[in-house]
């Protein structure tokens, strides 16, 4: 009977949580998180399962309570919870990284983003992101950021601000009173739904009137916010919840998500239209906080849609000159994360500012600039403090070259606009990189090294010789580019490299030498043409390769300057101290595997011509015999006696010294062919 009753007691209590956690779904669906918060907890006492704290997380994180959020957070990433699967989604990782930011811890904070990150298998330098947070918390000397009295006790953001006009985006308690006491109220917030005011201001951004909701044609029952103008004026881009036109009421996807969409209001006779949808926006997904560019060519936008790389992307579509729009462009990784990007803004010089809570910051979302490079835009600068803050920081604009106004949570109550003034260059266009020329042997710097940098089209954008080795240092946009170098003595060599911003270590290029010091020595020596080795490289490798015997030029002909090869007298048979150059020879044969060859023999004065010449092609003979016989291919070589036709010295009537008579007495190795 006692088990009866537990297990009675057992079903009643798992049919109250089960309802519980139910009301908290609907509420959630609804868009009323702290009230799906209330029925989530309940649900949480009476069963402490990982799907009821998460539940519970994910209440509090998005009705932005991040204390509650956090305390229930430490409960799951230290597992205090029934299940036996004791894993939780990675994610919750990130959440707790966020909330520990608002609540002040944010050293302990970055455990949570280091393990996110590890947990997805990518690098986090944990010493470095505390050196950035540090340094990005320390107040930029480039802004002045004050709070304008726009603000009111609502939410107030998305501020634009028209010649004396600022329009803004709230969800205030109006002077319509009629609407204040009867329109809808927006259940997460109790309060109405968010409207597009305008209100004139003084240089300060200080109030100069009263803030006025915009008429019908741009605001609806529903949500209205953020705005974007044209440069006329005359046409404003407007975030809305998506609502059927005859009965105001909000379209739901098959999610049951009410989506955002855009919209178009055109002002005529000073009075602003209807707003109508852009016809690229798809009904299964969300198009918000649109931004114009300066020339009205391109519309900037936030969207979750398919093909994303996460959460909310920044996209842009092309506006043609007839009013039509192009296909949504996602700008990439290199804006956009995984997580949200949203509140994109173009500057006048087309620098890209945008929100996002996906990059290394404060907390929260925090405000980036891209700057706008002839390669597009290029690594988002978080503007740190005191633009940005542990809480949201977004919806930045400019109206003037230094001033502008962004929104801010940094109460812990509600977004307030505020003010602020650029005092100090922000954006770094050019670059200190530098280049090295580098020996490819030895890695040595080279002397009298001269760089050129070729940019765009082939323009120089940079040329320079120096004596001394060193490093050339030139300031460079982002781009890309051609490196070109060369030194003494040194071939030429180029790489392409892009500009992106900070490069730490150098551009180096590594060239091979064009000549060795031994050909150096050879081509003074030999008076060699500097240009020999790109006309006739064969010839000049002959020319300067210092293995004896070596090659020489005579009258334009090549030849192997050869040792003597001594006959003796009225002999052909090679001499002992012959064989030793003829081996020399026979080596350098075998080195230069293409070189063909004819040996010339010659004898002395004595004797008849028809006596030398036999004799001397007899010695002819026996050198090609010999060098055959080292293994020479015979086919290279020729031999030929001149008898003593080809006199070096001339002996009139056969008077010559001994010493003369052997220098006629020579064989000669003529180079036919390399």
């Amino acid at each position: 009977m006692k088990n009866i009753y537990l297990l009675l007691a057992i079903l009643c209590l798992s049919t109250t949580v089960i309802a519980q956690s139910k009301k908290g779904d609907r509420f959630f669906k609804r868009g009323d998180y702290i009230g799906a918060a209330h029925y989530y907890e309940q649900a949480l006492k009476d069963n402490n399962s990982k799907e009821n704290l998460s539940k519970v997380i994910d209440a509090y994180y998005l009705g932005q309570d991040y204390k509650s959020a956090a305390l229930y957070l430490n409960q799951l990433v230290n597992e205090r919870f029934n299940d036996q699967d004791r894993t939780f989604d990675n994610e919750f990782n990130f959440k707790m990284y966020h909330a520990l930011t608002v609540t002040g811890e944010g050293v302990e904070a970055l455990n949570y983003l280091e393990a996110y990150y590890k947990n997805k298998g990518e690098d986090f330098d944990k010493t470095k992101a505390l050196e950035t947070v540090k340094a990005l918390s320390s107040s930029n000397p480039k802004f002045d950021a004050t709070k304008s009295n726009i603000s009111s006790e609502a939410d107030d953001f998305g501020p634009v601000r028209v010649g004396d006009s600022v329009f803004f985006t709230s969800d205030r308690i109006n002077d319509e009173v009629f609407r204040t006491l009867f329109a809808k109220r927006f259940k997460s917030t109790q309060r109405p739904f968010l409207d597009i005011y305008g209100v004139r201001v003084n240089d300060k951004n200080e109030l100069a009137g009263e803030a006025v909701r915009l008429g019908q044609g741009v605001n609806s029952s529903l949500h209205d916010g953020n705005i974007s103008f044209n440069a006329a004026g005359d046409e404003m881009y407007i975030s809305r919840s998506a609502y059927e036109k005859s009965d105001s009421k909000r379209i739901f996807d098959e999610e049951g998500t009410n989506r955002v969409y855009l919209y178009k209001s055109v002002r005529i006779d000073e009075v602003w239209r209807e707003a109508e949808r852009l016809p690229f926006v798809k009904e299964e997904f969300s198009y918000m906080h649109p931004t114009l560019t300066k020339d009205g060519k391109r519309l900037y936008f936030a969207s979750d849609m398919d093909g994303g790389l996460g959460g909310y992307d920044i996209y842009y579509v092309t506006v043609h000159l007839d009013g039509s729009y192009g296909t949504p462009v996602n700008l990439g990784p290199t804006i956009n994360t995984v997580h949200r990007e949203q509140f994109p803004y173009v500057s006048d010089s087309g620098d890209l500012y945008f929100a996002t809570d996906g990059r290394l910051g404060l907390g929260l979302l925090d405000i980036f600039v891209a700057p706008l490079t002839v390669k597009g835009f290029t690594e988002p600068i978080n503007l740190g403090a005191p633009v940005n803050s542990p809480y949201d920081d977004f919806s930045l604009t400019y109206y003037s070259q230094n001033e502008g106004l962004f929104a801010t949570s940094r109460s812990g109550k509600d977004d307030d606009i505020y003010s602020f003034v650029q005092t100090g260059e922000l954006i770094t266009r050019k670059f200190n990189s530098r280049f090295e020329i580098r020996d490819a042997v030895t890695n040595e710097l080279i002397s009298d090294a001269t760089i050129k940098i070729i940019g765009y089209q082939g323009k120089e954008i940079y040329s320079k010789t120096q004596a001394a080795t060193g490093t050339f240092t030139v300031p460079l946009t982002v781009d890309d580019y051609t490196f070109i170098g060369s030194g003494d003595n040194h071939e030429q060599g180029s790489i392409d490299f892009h500009i992106r911003g900070v490069q730490e270590a150098p551009y180096v290029i590594k060239v091979n030498r064009i000549f060795t010091e031994s050909e150096l020595t050879m081509m003074k020596q030999k008076n060699l043409a500097k240009d020999l080795k790109d006309k006739d490289p064969s010839r000049f490798e002959l020319l300067t390769d210092t293995q004896s015997p070596q090659v020489v030029e005579k009258e334009g002909k090549l030849f192997i300057d050869v040792a003597p090869i001594y006959f003796d007298f009225d002999l052909y048979s090679i001499r002992e101290d012959s064989q030793v150059v003829l081996d020399e020879l026979a080596a350098k044969l075998i080195k230069y595997k293409r070189i063909k060859m004819k040996i010339q023999s010659h004898t002395d004065s004595r004797g008849p011509e028809a006596y030398n010449v036999p004799l001397s092609q007899n010695r002819a003979k026996a050198t090609f015999d010999y060098l055959v016989e080292k293994g020479i291919d015979p086919t290279r070589i020729q031999y030929q006696g001149y008898g003593n036709s080809q006199p070096v010295v001339d002996c009139p009537a056969g008077q010559c010294t001994e010493e003369e008579h052997q220098l006629n007495r020579r064989s000669e190795f003529e180079i036919t062919g390399y």
